[in-house]
């Protein structure tokens, strides 16, 4: 049973560092423009694009996974909301250029060949558009072992530094970056994982029943305990802005 097998078949909404809890104080701090459709990526079984259309936000919401997105549309049925989700690869998002004033992600970029998915954000946001992303981050100190060990566990290709993530951002296109509200991977936080419960948590038949989705569940938590020290998670905020990068390039080539 591998890690997101195991998140899809529990129907787990929020398994993003902070949980649904970070989330929404992020949305509460850092508002979506409300002048165009928010674009969600990798929304797995739709908690938070559900959550945007219950505020009023228009939003179109994307995973690779189907069964996750059966989920994801049971729960808007249910909520009584509208939201269009896609399956969709991060890699190759099925929108036009310059189309979307926000997109939002969450705990998605680091399950993908993040050079090619973030220049797939840059693509189709319009200019002057925002990217928020959270994810988890390792630290300068972790031994190379450790990295290993985690990405092979979550089966993660992008697990990087704060540093390794400005500059992909930087070589992206994208301006502006901030790392916004970063955080330690401490108790208190790991326990924000179990607040506000998810009233339309679909698991499939028969998974708690099931020794190896049980422990693979158990294996991830014990996965980021033993490894918190060298990790730490937060918010990229980073803006579309091709007259900013134009004028990074253009200094480049001057000092060069």
């Amino acid at each position: 049973m591998d890690y997101l097998k195991m998140v899809s078949r529990l129907g787990i909404g929020s398994a993003h560092p902070g949980g649904f809890v970070a989330t929404i104080e992020q949305l509460e701090k850092y508002k979506p423009a409300v002048n165009g459709t928010v674009l969600e990526i990798g929304c797995g079984t739709g908690r938070t694009a559900c959550y945007l259309a219950e505020q009023g936000y228009q939003v179109i919401a994307t995973d690779l996974d189907p069964h996750v997105l059966l989920k994801a549309r049971k729960r808007a049925a249910a909520m009584g909301v509208h939201v269009d989700f896609v399956q969709a690869d991060a890699h190759a998002l099925p929108f036009q250029d310059n189309t979307f004033q926000t997109i939002l992600v969450e705990s998605v970029t680091n399950f993908t060949q993040a050079k090619t998915s973030v220049s797939e954000y840059f693509r189709v946001l319009k200019q002057d558009g925002v990217l928020y992303d959270r994810e988890m981050f390792i630290r300068s100190s972790a031994p190379a072992e450790r990295l290993v060990e985690l990405k092979t566990f979550f089966q993660m290709p992008a697990l990087m530094k704060k540093e390794e993530w400005s500059s992909l951002l930087e070589d992206c296109g994208f301006s502006q970056i901030q790392l916004l509200e970063m955080n330690e991977v401490q108790d208190d936080k790991l326990k924000q994982q179990y607040e506000c419960p998810d009233n339309y948590q679909y698991i499939d038949e028969g998974s708690l029943l099931d020794a190896s989705v049980l422990e693979c569940g158990m294996q991830s938590s014990n996965m980021i305990m033993d490894h918190k020290e060298y990790l730490e998670y937060g918010t990229i905020r980073a803006v579309k802005n091709t007259e900013d990068h134009m004028d990074t390039q253009e200094n480049n080539n001057i000092l060069g």
